[in-house]
């Protein structure tokens, strides 16, 4: 697995690909694959549909080089648009309108805890509570928990990848904290954040 690209390093690239350079475009999805297709099979757990849409994605990305827009954050640009084309795709296969479509879609958080990582059987009890936990909310709470706790990404990031306002995410996010810790002590949510290490996701 490559490693993720440090945010101004993603940035030159970006720009390189934009004056044409295909070895800039590589890197970035050399890089950022692993993210996207993690992000790709929350939305739509189907490995072969998620790897066309990214090939898809990365393919247009080429061919609008010349066009394509500066963007602030690179990795969050490529959420947006892989989430856009699945939902998109999705579309047509349903006949469904993208709009009604993307309020539906099943979103899903994945826990895999490794015994030889962990060696409490406690701590692995409590991973699976909580991945149950978060699984009971609502498809929205469980994306922005992903993206924030799992991916890092912003909340102004999250607010472009999710079409909210950063008010918006802000409230949910307190929102789904608050729902959490009606079955957990505060101590256990605040685990949350180190849980989220183990989340794994093979391809």
């Amino acid at each position: 697995m490559s490693k993720r690209l440090p945010s101004d390093e993603a940035q030159q690239l970006w720009q390189e690909y934009r004056t044409g350079d295909m070895f800039a475009l590589a890197k970035i999805m050399q890089s950022y694959y692993s993210d996207l297709f993690h992000w790709g099979m929350r939305l739509h757990a189907d490995r072969e549909f998620v790897k066309d849409c990214i090939q898809e994605l990365f393919l247009n990305l080429w061919k609008q080089q010349k066009t394509v827009r500066s963007v602030e954050n690179v990795r969050a640009y490529l959420f947006v648009t892989l989430k856009s084309r699945i939902l998109r795709e999705l579309s047509k296969k349903h006949t469904t309108h993208q709009s009604t479509l993307s309020e539906e879609y099943a979103f899903s958080v994945e826990f895999a805890a490794d015994v030889q990582l962990i060696e409490e059987e406690n701590e692995v009890f409590q991973i699976r509570k909580l991945e149950h936990g978060i699984n009971h909310l609502p498809e929205r709470q469980k994306e922005l928990i992903y993206l924030r706790f799992y991916q890092n990404l912003s909340f102004e990031q999250i607010a472009d990848v999710m079409h909210l306002g950063r008010q918006s995410v802000y409230n949910l996010l307190q929102k789904s904290l608050i729902s959490l810790r009606k079955n957990w002590p505060v101590s256990c949510v605040a685990f949350l954040c180190y849980s989220l290490e183990f989340m794994v996701y093979g391809f």
